[in-house]
């Protein structure tokens, strides 16, 4: 499920509850709406509008502006105040919930963010064929003594864990958090685009990818031929621009046939320069056409495919200044095990020349250094010259 607040707003309601209701600038036809629940005591306007009357949703306008002229009546301020909350809920299409779960849901989400019984809202579902979402309108003026205003304090975290209680107690897919998608939040555009196209926000699915890879990718102390394959598995593949000397300057990922730069999604964290340095993903300039292709792969078990090679497996481990081919066995293909050994391998390195190595995978051949674990490397009779 997504849950967004789009910006509150001063004023009347009247744009905010009329667009919920189909009465303008929508592309929901009003068979299609449903009025879920809310806290009013206007009559509820669908059927009168369904029969061509106005009426009855001007009326429902006229009691939730009423609070403010009341409040302006009781208060001596001249502060101005933004009332008007509007919030939607988006399930995942092929995910259901009833008319009734939709109104515990609105009542759950409106008090989890500090809306009491004192404050008016409205919940309407608009429905697609496989796509449900919920918007609410709420007056974050309390009709109470005092008139105080619901606090917005933090209210994008509360947002979120608001929306993770109601996933979890639906058994809802869960959507990626701001710490998957490093804190970038979905705007009114993409939000709109996302339920046009049944799917969550292009550019915050591929963040939640891209961010995964790198993690597992740092946890590995693996590197970019690393990252590429962790990518691929996500079919996420990617491109480079080069400079004048040839060498990455740029990258841009592509998903399901779309392509956007790291730059465009997000620059502190996904361009080229960032990857490499803050990232810590290693890249030896020396292995660009490798690298390229590595890239060129398309086939999502490639990798496994590549690195079992009748249980001996063949890499490269580098450093700035240092290459070793080593090859060593496992007793199968699992890509644990491969793992394993190649962290021990790492762990010799470091402790033999106090330099961190990176890796790649190689093609068999005669001049490897041929490793097994509690073992003295075994170095070709041809000898080695790194």
């Amino acid at each position: 499920m997504i849950g967004k607040i789009f910006p509150k707003s001063s004023g009347s309601f009247k744009s905010r509850i009329r667009y919920i209701f189909g009465c303008s600038k929508h592309d929901h036809a009003i068979s299609k709406i449903k009025t879920i629940g809310g806290n009013y005591f206007s009559s509820d306007p669908l059927p009168a509008l369904l029969a061509g009357d106005k009426s009855k949703i001007d009326a429902l306008v006229a009691e939730f502006d009423e609070i403010e002229k009341l409040r302006k009546l009781s208060i001596d301020s001249d502060k101005v105040i933004k009332p008007v909350f509007h919030a939607i809920l988006s399930l995942k299409p092929g995910e259901h919930l009833s008319d009734m779960a939709w109104n515990r849901v609105a009542h759950q989400y409106m008090q989890d963010l500090g809306f009491t019984d004192a404050c008016k809202y409205v919940a309407v579902l608009h429905e697609d064929t496989d796509h449900q979402h919920l918007h609410i309108v709420g007056n974050r003026i309390k009709f109470e003594e005092g008139f105080r205003m619901v606090s917005d304090s933090n209210e994008r975290s509360v947002n979120i864990d608001a929306v993770s209680d109601i996933e979890d107690q639906y058994g809802l897919e869960k959507c990626p958090k701001p710490k998957e998608t490093w804190g970038t939040a979905i705007t009114h555009a993409e939000m709109k685009s996302a339920i046009a196209e049944n799917d969550l926000p292009f550019k915050h699915k591929m963040i939640a990818k891209i961010a995964g890879c790198i993690e597992k990718t740092n946890e590995a102390n693996g590197d970019m031929f690393t990252f590429v394959r962790l990518l691929r598995r996500q079919n996420v593949f990617i491109h480079l621009t080069k400079d004048e000397n040839g060498q990455p300057k740029g990258i841009s990922y592509e998903f399901d046939g779309r392509i956007i730069s790291g730059r465009q999604l997000k620059r502190s964290r996904l361009t080229w320069q960032k990857l490499t340095t803050q990232e810590n993903i290693h890249y030896d300039p020396e292995t660009l056409p490798e690298l390229e292709i590595e890239i060129c792969r398309r086939i999502e078990d490639e990798f496994e495919v590549v690195a079992t090679y009748n249980t001996r497996h063949y890499y490269i481990f580098y450093s700035r200044t240092r290459k070793y081919p080593i090859t060593f066995k496992t007793k199968t293909g699992d890509t644990k095990e491969i793992e394993i050994a190649i962290a021990m391998i790492l762990s010799l390195l470091l402790a033999l020349f106090g330099i961190s190595f990176g890796f790649y995978i190689a093609q068999p051949g005669d001049n490897f250094i041929e490793y097994e674990p509690g073992m003295p490397l075994n170095i070709p009779s041809s000898g080695y010259e790194p």
